[in-house]
């Protein structure tokens, strides 16, 4: 039994975190709710968020199967996703190629449409193509611009090897990697024939397009949506963006090849900026001005972006040393 003091010093506690609950802003409860969403957590901790994680994937995943398709011209043929009910159509840059080719889009159940190309960029690897035909197609949206971020729970959807309608599409979950601005990578694995498809995160947004694979089964990469939605107007009008576009900046000398840990040099141009400063074949570079470069991509537009004489700070790795080597861009040779 509680006493009349006791019963006061009660009421008073349970007044206070009333009060308390009623004026705590409610983003705070909805932050902490997020927070603590398997999805939201660095690491599963247990058997149930991998449950959870499970479940959110199947949540979105028929949807977003709906409207992945097959794109196929000639000989050739890849994957790709529509993304407006009008029938936009994302893909790789690689799987569209030129502007104004007629390719064959393949849905799911087995249905076949005709699609003409329109633009995209050879330094991302992005293109989208417009189906022909006037009508209401199933479609992902794409998620806004910077919503991806490292770590962040995703799925990539495809067809390697080909469309195969008794087969499906195929569906692989991972985690973002290392994120740039013409370059997404994942450990999602990606095989031949996914060039093109979609990479979404749990709430069933395109978040990126699938390009092309390495060595390891971590380094799966992506044109990562922000690379379409800063060029819409420009590729719907059939424009391309080419890597001659990035000539008139700045040259570092290089040809590379990409590795797990970074851009393994296998040719230095004579007389070149890198050549001068003491680079040398096998060497790896891992950062340029602070930035890690994963893709020879990342390396053309840092440099491209800079002007001949700009200073940069080259991070790479020699054998078991890690050097830092400073040195002024030349100009590309004519």
């Amino acid at each position: 039994m509680y006493g009349n003091n006791q019963l006061k010093s009660l009421r008073t506690k349970i007044f206070t975190a009333l009060v308390a609950f009623i004026f705590t802003p409610l983003a705070t409860f909805a932050d902490k709710e997020e927070e603590t969403k398997a999805w939201n957590k660095d690491v599963p901790e247990n058997k149930a968020d991998l449950l959870a994680i499970q479940a959110k994937l199947q949540s979105v995943l028929e949807k977003a199967k709906t409207a992945v398709v097959a794109v196929q011209s000639g000989g050739g043929a890849g994957s790709g996703v529509v993304v407006s009910k009008d029938g936009y159509v994302l893909t790789a840059g690689h799987v569209s190629g030129r502007p104004g080719r007629t390719v064959t889009v393949v849905f799911p159940d087995g249905r076949k449409v005709e699609a003409v190309t329109m633009g995209g960029s050879e330094i991302s690897d992005s293109g989208i193509c417009k189906i022909k035909e006037e009508g209401e197609w199933p479609f992902s949206p794409m998620a806004e611009k910077g919503k991806s971020q490292v770590g962040d729970w995703c799925f990539a959807l495809g067809h390697p090897g080909g469309f195969m309608e008794k087969r499906g599409i195929v569906t692989r979950i991972g985690r973002i990697i290392n994120k740039r601005d013409a370059t997404l990578r994942t450990d999602c694995r990606l095989l031949g024939g996914d060039s093109g498809g979609p990479l979404l995160n749990l709430e069933g947004e395109v978040i990126g397009i699938h390009s092309r694979i390495a060595m390891s089964d971590d380094a799966n990469f992506h044109a990562p949506v922000e690379s379409y939605l800063e060029h819409w107007d420009l590729f719907k009008e059939g424009k391309m963006i080419s890597r001659r576009d990035l000539q008139k900046g700045g040259f570092l000398g290089v040809g590379t090849e990409e590795t797990e840990n970074g851009l393994k040099i296998l040719q230095l141009v004579k007389g070149s900026s890198a050549a001068k400063s003491g680079i040398r074949k096998l060497d790896v570079i891992t950062a340029i001005d602070g930035e890690p470069i994963d893709s020879r991509e990342e390396l053309s537009i840092v440099v491209g972006s800079k002007e001949p004489g700009d200073e940069v700070v080259v991070d790479l790795v020699r054998g078991e040393q890690e050097l830092t080597i400073s040195l002024e861009l030349g100009e590309r040779p004519e």
